[in-house]
């Protein structure tokens, strides 16, 4: 077997374990992975520079948690569970961002077609799945040539790194709240993402200034107290003269 068809089949390994994640997150946790796609699709800038920020702080954040498991004894014999929760969390990340990322892609590309949207969702995660595996196979049959292989491979490895950063980005805005959002969910349309991202919507209301009326309340209501006549002849009729 040669080289190329080695990184072939490596690829399409790689391709059908990652449907087959996809698919378990579709069927288990898709409204996380429709809200992380959102959220790069929305601000894919914004994405990209929390990932890298969280790139940053991993191995930091990892040596903070294990000195605080370390000042007990008992936190001390859990340094071993904390590093394999952090080390899941992290690949988690990495992976439902990548998803997201692809399901983006692939959203953009096939568009909405017909059927549902779990099929919709199929559809785009499927093609953006391809077409980040074509990267991948493009730098495999370029491995030959000295240069050309080599910047292929470059290329193919520094995209997938900017896939997984913006998914990473996203996983962390979507998740822990760095970016409030206010969402009307909304379908693919051709060749770009048609959701709506709006403000909460406020309700107006049209006020009318009633006049006010100086009038003596009454038990009737709309009935207005009519004032008594005054007789000049007998005094102002209001007790005064007494």
């Amino acid at each position: 077997m040669t080289a190329i068809t080695s990184s072939l089949v490596a690829i399409a390994g790689v391709f059908g374990i990652g449907m087959i994640i996809g698919l378990v997150v579709l069927m288990t946790a898709e409204e996380a992975l429709v809200a992380v796609a959102k959220t790069a699709a929305r601000d894919v800038s914004g994405s990209f520079w929390a990932g890298v920020l969280t790139q940053l702080l991993a191995v930091p954040a990892l040596v903070v948690l294990i000195v605080a498991c370390a000042i007990t004894i008992i936190g001390l014999l859990a340094i071993p569970i904390a590093v394999l929760a952090w080390g899941l969390a992290l690949a988690g990340a990495i992976t439902l961002g990548l998803l997201a990322v692809a399901l983006v892609i692939g959203r953009a590309l096939a568009g909405s077609g017909q059927g549902s949207e779990r099929s919709a969702a199929v559809r785009g995660l499927t093609v953006g799945m391809l077409a980040l595996s074509l990267i991948w196979v493009g730098a495999a049959l370029a491995a030959s040539l000295p240069v050309a292989g080599a910047l292929a491979r470059l290329v193919a490895v520094a995209f997938t790194w900017a896939v997984a950063t913006v998914g990473m980005g996203a996983v962390v805005k979507s998740r822990i709240g760095v970016s409030r959002l206010s969402v009307q969910f909304g379908r693919f349309g051709g060749a770009r993402w048609s959701a709506r991202w709006a403000p909460a919507s406020t309700t107006t209301t049209n006020e009318i200034q009633v006049p006010v009326s100086w009038q003596t309340p009454t038990p009737v209501q709309g009935v207005v107290a009519a004032r008594r006549p005054v007789d000049n002849a007998q005094g102002t009729g209001n007790g005064a003269e007494l």
